[in-house]
Order: C-alpha cells, then structure tokens, then sequence
C-alpha cells in the first residue's frame, strides 16, 4: 500500500524546551501546524521538503493561517533545519523522522502537487520585484483576469496559480518554475511548459481558494494591484 507507515509521537514530547515553546506561545494551533509539516516531510524522499513559496502557501491554505505564521512555526522554535530551498526536521528536535520508516522501499514518496517545490527563489530578488515584503495575500489584482472557467491569468495571458500573490507590476509575467513575478527575459518557454503538464487544471482554478481557504481568507482574495 503506498504511503503506508507509522510516525512515533512520544508521550513526553511537549516537555521539551522546544515544545514547551511552540504550544506556550502559538497554542494548538501552533503544534497542529507542527503535525501538519511533520506529515508532509514523512512523505518526502530523504524526509526533506520544500522551503519554497508555493509550498509555504500550500501548507497556509490547508491549515487556514497566513502564509507568515507557518513561516514562524517552522522557523522560529528550533524544531526544523532550513538549508536554502529544502527543510527537515531539526536534529536535535523531539521527533527525528530520520530514526523512523515511513515509505515502503517499494513505495515512492508522494510528490507534492503545488508548483515550485525544487525551484529555488532568491527572495532579495523577490523582494525587489514586489516593492519590499513578500505578502501573505493571494488571488488576482486589477491586472489579471479569470476566464469564463475559472483559471486564473496573468496580464499577459500566462496561467497563474491561485495561491500566487497579486500582480502589481503590468510589466511582470508570473513564473511557473520560479513560482514567483518575474520579468519576461527571465522566463524559459521551453521549461514553463514542462512545469505546465506536471500540474493539474485545479492548481490554475480560483473556485480551489474558495473551496480550500477560510471565509476570512476569501475576504482577502482582493484586489491589491498597485498601477505604476
């Protein structure tokens, strides 16, 4: 069967300084994200994920939190190690994955649908492109549209996921392989189209946000275009 294995929670786990930490200040909330990110890197091959956008804004979708609160929960308790693109659970953290069998050797690990998930984004260059903090609100801006099936577009009529940020520049085409805005002489044609057929028409759909994120997170899906 794939996918078929066990993860060990010890009885003492929320004893540890670490722990003790998480649940003091983010509550259950907090270690049900914890639970949630240990369940997708028990999946990954080499129990290492991606620490990309597209993979931050997966994991805020499933668990009805902002983009930056996952970002906290997995970088600020010493419970994962982060090695530029890809995370895995700390070392020294009360759960090593690494001490436990997760996959059947004739099972492969289940590949995460969101885009991006082997792409590294260099996030000063990011950060330049959107005018300073990456932001935690998706859905489209004055300058994309939806067609009359509910995919998304970017202005120039490239496909756009639905938990991309909102285009703020008329001059930035979005990147399937970066997962990011980018300017057009950055893009690869020949590569978008490969990351293209690797995803499904529902990562393109925005009735996906509506059916995934909370009425709160509906509300933010807006538009936040800035016209230059």
């Amino acid at each position: 069967m794939k996918n078929k294995g066990f993860i060990k929670l010890y009885r003492n786990v929320l004893t540890k300084p670490e722990m003790t930490d998480l649940v003091a200040e983010q509550g259950a909330a907090g270690l049900g994200v914890y639970i949630m990110v240990l369940l997708y890197l028990s999946q990954c091959d080499d129990f290492e994920g991606a620490f990309t956008n597209g993979q931050l804004s997966a994991f805020a979708a499933q668990a009805r939190k902002p983009r930056s609160y996952v970002r906290q929960i997995i970088c600020g308790y010493r419970l994962f190690e982060i090695h530029g693109k890809r995370f895995k659970v700390a070392t020294k953290s009360p759960l090593n994955l690494n001490e436990i069998s997760t996959k059947s050797p004739h099972s492969p690990a289940r590949i995460n649908r969101y885009a991006g998930e082997d792409i590294e984004i260099d996030k000063e260059k990011e950060n330049k492109e959107k005018g300073g903090k990456v932001s935690d609100v998706i859905g489209p801006s004055a300058y994309e549209t939806i067609d009359r099936a509910g995919l998304r577009h970017g202005h120039q009529g490239e496909p756009v996921p639905w938990w991309a940020p909102p285009q703020t520049d008329i001059r930035c085409v979005w990147s399937l392989c970066a997962d990011c805005w980018t300017t057009p002489d950055s893009i690869d044609p020949k590569a978008e189209r490969q990351q293209r057929q690797q995803m499904t028409e529902q990562d393109f759909m925005m009735k996906t946000a509506w059916e995934t994120l909370s009425e709160d997170e509906q509300q933010n899906i807006q538009d936040h275009g800035r016209r230059i």
